[in-house]
């Protein structure tokens, strides 16, 4: 996990435009404010690493058009 954490971390530094790029485009809006409604409960569930919360909520994500198209434009960033 902590290798997979340091690439993650390598991927956002080297990326950052691109990355603020993607998150300011109309999609990551979108991803932003359905994140935002839950926010609360994401924010408590990372606090207790309830991992069954995250993963419904990327899930949920996930199935919506903006969710897939962001993740999609972020993976196509990754070597």
């Amino acid at each position: 996990m902590r290798n997979q954490q340091h690439t993650a971390e390598e991927f956002a530094k080297s990326r950052i435009g691109d990355l603020k790029q993607v998150v300011g485009s109309e999609d990551g809006q979108k991803v932003k404010a359905m994140m935002n409604q839950n926010a609360a409960n994401l924010r408590q569930a990372m606090q207790s690493g309830d991992m069954g919360t995250l993963k419904q909520t990327f899930d949920e994500l996930m199935q919506t058009e903006e969710g897939a198209r962001l993740i999609g434009k972020i993976q196509n960033m990754m070597p």
